[in-house]
């Protein structure tokens, strides 16, 4: 298993509650689906990348779940599904289509509908560094909902995308939804390598060896991020022009997993048996007379 969310799936019958889902994707490919309120009964379960030729191995997945923030969603955002692959690409679902598929006789549990979105993320046809080896839903996009939606059609205010690479490198992108009567489609910002991002950075480079996880204070904050890596180095981002902000070193090991705690406290391993617990408040406590003294 690479990874496991839980994530709250809205019902847009209005007979129907919403869902609490527990999310869990494999190496294999296998991507499952349990439901939280019945003691998690599987729901689903798939080989997700039996339709997507060439993409290897699922290396890392998230999970987008604008439905559950509060205050923050537009009435036609979808939750989607995101795994990244040792070849490189990512691939994305619906949630709400894996839903109903798997309420569908006419779907067979081992196999998934077609991705809402494929793209190659990182490398190239040489198969040379390219597995995408970390990736993170980071919230709200910045590309507006101006477009006037054609007949059939809703479109939708993008949505953040963080992967990092074999390679090292860390890419931003923007991830746009339109709603039509054919189930939602999915799109990907920049589609090539010559087109830049108007508010945002693309591309990150810092990190010597594979990046190993992407973080961030907080979903409703995407103006910065952080990432670990191989090399045993946390570094932080600004998302919109892409200067390393600043570099955590000392680690005895590199550095697999993040995960912040608010804006002060940051979590990480990547000193052999222990889990450190790095706060940044502490100028604060000492001007408080803190008892540093242990």
């Amino acid at each position: 298993i690479v990874s496991l969310k839980a994530m709250v799936i809205p019902s847009h019958n209005a007979a129907a509650d919403e869902r609490n889902v527990l999310f869990s994707a494999s190496s294999d490919g296998t991507v499952a689906l349990h439901d939280l309120d019945k003691k998690g009964e599987l729901i689903f379960s798939c080989q997700c990348i039996d339709k997507v030729k060439n993409v290897g191995q699922v290396t890392c997945a998230d999970v987008s779940n604008p439905t559950a923030w509060d205050g923050g969603c537009d009435e036609n955002d979808r939750d989607v599904i995101f795994l990244g692959t040792s070849s490189g690409y990512v691939v994305g679902y619906v949630a709400e289509e894996l839903m109903t598929a798997a309420a569908s006789s006419e779907i067979s549990d081992e196999v998934c509908p077609v991705p809402s979105i494929q793209f190659r993320a990182h490398g190239n046809d040489s198969g040379a560094g390219e597995a995408v080896t970390a990736i993170r839903c980071g919230g709200h996009g910045t590309i507006p909902n101006t477009a006037a939606p054609t007949v059939g059609t809703s479109r939708m205010t993008s949505k953040i995308l963080l992967t990092g690479g074999e390679d090292g490198a860390v890419k931003q992108w923007e991830i746009l939804a339109q709603q039509s009567t054919f189930g939602v489609r999915l799109e990907h910002w920049p589609r090539m390598s010559s087109q830049r991002m108007k508010r945002r950075h693309h591309l990150f480079k810092g990190h010597h060896g594979a990046v190993t996880s992407i973080s961030q204070q907080s979903k409703y904050d995407s103006s910065k991020f952080l990432t670990s890596g191989n090399d045993g180095s946390i570094r932080v981002w600004s998302a919109t022009n892409g200067e390393e902000l600043f570099t955590m070193d000392g680690f005895t090991s590199f550095v697999s997993s993040l995960a912040c705690l608010g804006r002060d406290l940051l979590v990480t391993d990547g000193s052999g048996q222990y889990v450190c617990v790095h706060d940044f408040s502490i100028d604060d406590d000492l001007e408080a007379g803190y008892d540093l003294d242990w």
